[in-house]
């Protein structure tokens, strides 16, 4: 009598809580309800709702605890609510409901490891479960097991193509072929997944652009046809259009839409540099210009640019943008001898120019304006004072050493020419106290000389694509 008095004693402390409170799962793999309808991939599958219980005053404390994590998930503190699935799991280990809710904040956590361990123990009981093969093999891509994700997701799709399943399987399967390079197998996928989300563009774009790879010239055309009348200012749509047509050899419908890309773009890199060959094959210097300008916007130290650039405006006869060019060209390769004879070959241009403003007077205005065409303007001088000495014209030739002497101190080959033609003309006394103002100052090292101008040059350099546009 006494012993069965503590049988049916520990009948009601133990078993019947477990009875009344006992999940769906327990003891099993979790049957197909509302907490696993939706994938491991899109969200944590933890239902809005606590354990039931028949009689909630026999309810036990895995209960409780179960009912902690699933509301700390639902307030998405899920770190807490790994915790008490893990107390959980300490009490009751066979609850593959909870185990899987438990697996899915994992995945949202990005905790892949931990995560296919518990896929494992839950395949392992039921190896036929669609989601849980889904979360494994989306587990097994993240850790970078790309075969096991194929394998997988092949498996899944292949069974049951026409399950709500197939399409993330399919879509997973073209993520996982997409890692291994296997374009040729990519193409027919995504063509059925195209039948499956017939509204997608992004996949429309992704198949055009294979097609594209693949020299499918006219799967490619059809889709970019399609998309083109459906998405006609989508960039992607015009930027694979564009290739598509240089591709079949359509250089002019090429332009069309690499126009077309660079309106809604400006900073496009690619559009720009194929209009830029473009109008250079056509000859057009001003068109291919306009290209290496905005091309320099975000490529500012591009030095082939900077080249071609000079060379452009050389041609135009836009000396002084030109020297804008060479004078940045320097400033990255300030020992390139090319750029330095072109850039003089700019400055003479632009001497010649301004040769009867200073023949009129006009030297220390031309000073002060000359600063918004280039940064180096002694050496503007230089080549007007090159072309003075040639013509013989003394008195302008003195001016304009003159400022170069004062603006540029440190060049002495300037003071020296200055002090002498000073003394020829007969101002003995401004000759003598030029060559004395000299005496004290010393010499300056020319790399301390230059070193300034550098950095005013490189600062300068910086807006170039700025300035340019304005003077456009």
């Amino acid at each position: 009598m006494k012993f069965t008095v503590k049988y049916l004693l520990y009948l009601a402390t133990f078993c019947l809580p477990l009875f009344f409170c006992i999940p769906v799962s327990y003891g099993r793999p979790a049957a197909k309800d509302a907490v696993q309808t939706a994938p491991a991939t899109e969200s944590v599958a933890v239902p809005d709702h606590d354990v039931q219980c028949e009689n909630n005053k026999l309810a036990p404390d895995w209960k409780l605890i179960w009912d902690q994590a699933r509301q700390l998930a639902r307030e998405k503190k899920y770190r807490e609510a790994l915790v008490q699935y893990e107390l959980l799991f300490g009490r009751k280990e066979n609850i593959d409901e909870a185990r899987w809710e438990y697996t899915t904040i994992l995945i949202h956590l990005e905790r892949w490891r931990h995560a296919e361990t518990q896929l494992d123990m839950l395949t392992a009981h039921n190896p036929d479960n669609k989601n849980y093969l889904l979360a494994l093999a989306q587990v097994s891509l993240a850790m970078g097991n790309v075969e096991r994700a194929v394998k997988l997701y092949g498996q899944l799709y292949g069974q049951a193509p026409d399950s709500p399943e197939a399409v993330p399987a399919l879509e997973g399967l073209i993520r996982a072929l997409e890692r291994q390079g296997q374009d040729e197998a990519l193409l027919p996928l995504i063509e059925q997944l195209i039948l499956r989300k017939p509204n997608d563009l992004n996949l429309q774009k992704k198949l055009a652009r294979l097609s594209l790879k693949l020299n499918r010239t006219g799967k490619a055309g059809d889709m970019l046809q399609k998309l083109r009348q459906i998405a006609p200012n989508d960039p992607e749509v015009l930027l694979l259009s564009a290739r598509l047509q240089k591709k079949l050899g359509h250089v002019q419908q090429a332009a069309v839409f690499w126009r077309r890309l660079v309106a809604l773009e400006p900073g496009n890199q690619e559009g720009r540099r194929q209009l830029m060959l473009y109008y250079r094959d056509w000859g057009n210097g001003s068109m291919e210009l306009k290209q290496i300008e905005a091309l320099l916007k975000n490529n500012p130290g591009d030095i082939g640019l900077l080249d071609r650039g000079a060379e452009l405006n050389m041609e135009l006869g836009r000396a002084d943008r030109a020297l804008e060019y060479y004078d940045c060209s320097l400033a990255l390769k300030p020992d390139d001898k090319a750029i330095v004879r072109m850039r003089h070959e700019a400055q003479k241009v632009l001497a010649r120019d301004f040769l009867a403003l200073v023949e009129n007077n006009g030297s220390r205005m031309l000073w002060h304006d000359l600063v918004k065409v280039t940064a180096d303007r002694p050496g503007v001088y230089r080549a007007i004072a090159d072309l003075l000495r040639e013509q013989g014209k003394v008195a302008e030739l003195i001016d304009v050493l003159t400022i170069i002497h004062q603006e540029d101190p440190g060049d002495k080959q300037a003071g020296v020419e200055l002090a002498d033609l000073l003394e020829k003309q007969g101002r003995v006394n401004e000759a003598r106290l030029l060559r004395k103002e000299m005496n004290r100052a010393g010499k300056i090292n020319k790399s301390e000389k230059k070193k300034p101008l550098l950095q005013h040059i490189q600062a300068e350099c910086r807006n170039l694509k700025v300035t340019v546009h304005q003077r456009q």
